[in-house]
């Protein structure tokens, strides 16, 4: 499927795959309110945009292509979506080149300049983020990756960013930490830290033998329940959440790629795969969100976890998706094989995780749930690779109507130079609708 890759060396036992980041603790306590409160202008539906990995050290293109596509729709929404009032960026905004420190000039041109257009009448429109493992390492010097994401995007109100050369109109983000929750007036957005180790983790898997001990699971938990004690005393709200490693991942490699056992070469036996962490956390709160965002993987997947009863019937329908296509070149392969090249055989989508896939050991469906990948887009043509971003829209519902959460994605394809195939081009090539009444898809 595809050009073959090349075999990489790595010196992990498991594979050339695994990711060499070592979990890190961030570098400041967690606040004491870790919320942040939005409030669009407008009333009725509301709609954001949501991608990932997007920085690029090299070659920038396809991130200013995607970047460019977002801001297009600003002025010229697509049915269903209104203007769009921010952008929920889902980690790895700037990369650097290996072994190299993240500085102020690689904020400039993969995030300032990169979204210089991404602004409205009223000036730059709001990006939010959570941090990727990109974006993560702490360091003795003020270039580690995670001082310039708290630079920028848990900065102070007013603020030009002394990263910032490009934008001055944008100031810095002043989001509360690299992990948070987003009050809006139709979803609740609850945004995880994945960490640098291989597969992501929560908390620290050397401090924490049982991964529900440690405090990022905890605050989870605690968002959730209070998430599902709101909805039920007030107007309802879309509940979504938000981390940079997917949960679940129809690749070839997710075996070694979602493994974090795997990490800073088997060091971390007692860690548990991200999706089995977050299914203790439903289960702990009673809440299953209703859509899981993800991005890591560097193209796009949709998939669907679906919680059925006794007779196989659905009873609540998750998207599921992986948008790690905001920029990061060259996109990858579902069917790379760890160790380099790709696999003689691949399942056509629609396909089962767990019985045609490659899910990592320790990772199972929940209880009577299937995960199926429904879409995905890879960069199987190199030469016109589906880069893009999801436009995501919620209706408020009506006395008629029930309430909605639609998702949109759209391409800006470029070639493996970077260079866009047909320049100003924005095409849908994705969507699923969840009714938020009956929390089936539409």
């Amino acid at each position: 499927m595809g050009t073959t890759g090349t075999i990489l060396s790595k010196s992990n036992p498991n594979g050339a795959c695994i990711e060499g980041g070592v979990w890190t603790a961030l570098p400041n306590p967690v606040p004491t309110t870790t919320n942040f409160v939005f409030t669009p202008s407008g009333e009725g539906a509301m709609t954001f945009h949501m991608t990932g990995c997007s920085g690029d050290p090299g070659i920038t293109g396809p991130g200013v292509a995607v970047a460019g596509g977002m801001a297009s729709q600003i002025g010229k929404p697509v049915n269903p979506a209104v203007a769009p009032s921010f952008l929920y960026h889902l980690g790895d905004l700037v990369y650097a080149t290996s072994g190299s420190d993240v500085t102020g000039g690689l904020w400039n041109t993969q995030f300032y300049q990169q979204y210089l257009a991404y602004a409205d009448g009223n000036g730059p429109v709001p990006i939010f983020a959570i941090a990727g493992n990109h974006d993560g390492n702490t360091g003795s010097t003020a270039d580690s990756e995670i001082a310039h994401f708290e630079q920028n995007m848990c900065g102070t109100a007013g603020t030009v960013s002394p990263d910032n050369k490009a934008d001055t109109a944008r100031t810095e983000s002043t989001l509360p930490y690299p992990y948070w929750r987003l009050d809006t007036p139709l979803a609740w957005i609850i945004g995880l830290y994945t960490n640098v180790s291989n597969g992501g983790v929560l908390d620290n898997p050397t401090q924490y033998k049982d991964p529900k001990d440690g405090p990022q699971y905890q605050w989870l938990v605690e968002q959730l329940s209070y998430c599902k004690t709101q909805n039920a005393s007030g107007t309802s709200r879309a509940i979504l959440l938000a981390l940079h490693y997917p949960p679940y991942n129809g690749t070839l490699d997710f075996q070694q790629r979602g493994n974090p056992t795997f990490g800073n070469d088997n060091a971390y036996p007692n860690a548990v795969p991200i999706g089995m962490v977050l299914q203790e956390a439903f289960a702990k709160s009673g809440q299953i969100p209703d859509a899981i965002f993800s991005a890591h993987a560097h193209l796009y997947q949709r998939m669907t976890l679906s919680y059925n009863d006794s007779h196989g019937k659905p009873v609540q329908q998750v998207p599921c998706f992986v948008v790690g296509c905001g920029g990061h070149t060259q996109l990858e392969l579902m069917a790379t094989l760890c160790a380099g090249g790709t696999g003689k055989s691949f399942p056509a989508a629609p396909f089962d995780l767990f019985s045609q896939g490659t899910p990592p050991k320790g990772l199972s469906a929940p209880a009577n749930a299937t995960v199926t990948i429904e879409f995905y887009a890879d960069g199987t043509n190199q030469n016109n690779q589906p880069y893009g971003f999801l436009t995501v829209t919620l209706t408020p519902g009506d006395a008629s109507t029930h309430p909605t959460l639609v998702c949109q994605f759209f391409i800006t394809p470029c070639n493996s130079a970077g260079n866009a195939v047909n320049p100003g081009a924005v095409c849908l090539a994705d969507f699923c609708i969840v009714d938020l009444t009956t929390h089936l898809l539409a």
